[in-house]
């Protein structure tokens, strides 16, 4: 599911302003499912409030807390419900490309863009929040049950601020490389893309999506890097990964279906026997 599109056609339930085409939000997770399949084409700062969710990408989960904010880059992403149930009162804000891009130039001259250190390959990064950072957050939140308290322009002054403080930080330095890199216009590789997320059962759109790319684009550059479709390319890659934790894990044959990105255990089963001549129990047993 995209979760922007989710959140954007749901103002009933993610209550939401826009400022110039981008999306704030501030909501309390009505989620009931115990994971959620979400992917987001957009990067996204999340600051929670309260409450807590898990957040997994491939074998590195995240738990929310008041005490670090989340930058979600554009990726495929599991959300899971703690065990104790815990509410999650968050707010999210959405950055697409040229608004920060503009935002950016402004503050270039006060950020300290020498010596920053290499792009993290996570897709899910924490962030520090001080006093500074926090009250910049809290002071967002009014304008979300009284939209029409102040101009548009005192709310992005806010945002600014906000972001501004972010960036400053000197404990964020791997936040400004990563936006840094956005900025100058760096076009992720579709190499990239797809080992990050090609355990997660989306469409050639939706990785697309991710990419940053039109469908057609997508497909023309993954053929000239893979030299076959990504049809092709998932499945194999997806039979690895189910083969290698069938060799080396007690994992359910329903779980290692979850994880590799198959749409369910008989899908699983039939590609499996299609590539391996045996069902997947079978090759646990003889391989192991």
């Amino acid at each position: 599911m995209n979760i922007y599109e989710i959140h954007k056609a749901n103002p009933d339930v993610f209550t939401h302003l826009t400022l110039k085409d981008q999306l704030f939000l501030y909501y309390k997770c009505p989620q009931t499912d115990k994971i959620l399949r979400l992917y987001s084409n957009y990067n996204q700062l999340a600051f929670t409030i309260s409450g807590k969710r898990i957040i997994h990408h491939g074998d590195k989960k995240w738990t929310t807390s008041r005490d670090k904010g989340l930058l979600l880059k554009r990726c495929a992403f599991l959300q899971e419900l703690p065990s104790d149930y815990s509410g999650w009162e968050v707010l999210v804000l959405y950055l697409k490309d040229d608004y920060l891009k503009n935002i950016f130039e402004e503050f270039r001259q006060y950020l300290r863009l020498d010596n920053l250190p290499n792009v993290e390959v996570d897709m899910i990064q924490e962030f520090e929040i001080n006093n500074q950072i926090r009250n910049c957050y809290e002071s967002l939140l009014p304008y979300f049950s009284k939209p029409q308290l102040l101009p548009d322009t005192i709310f992005e002054g806010k945002f600014r601020e906000l972001l501004f403080s972010i960036l400053v930080h000197p404990s964020n330095k791997h936040i400004l490389a990563y936006v840094n890199q956005l900025i100058n216009e760096y076009t992720i590789p579709i190499w990239e893309v797809m080992e990050a997320n090609y355990y997660y059962d989306l469409k050639i759109s939706e990785f697309a999506e991710i990419a940053n790319r039109s469908t057609a684009t997508f497909r023309r550059e993954f053929i000239n890097h893979y030299q076959t479709t990504p049809g092709k390319w998932l499945t194999k890659r997806r039979l690895e990964k189910a083969k290698l934790l069938l060799q080396t894990s007690d994992k359910m044959i329903s779980d290692i279906t979850f994880e590799c990105g198959f749409k369910n255990v008989s899908h699983f089963s039939r590609i499996f026997k299609e590539g391996f001549k045996m069902a997947p129990s079978q090759f646990r047993i003889l391989k192991r």
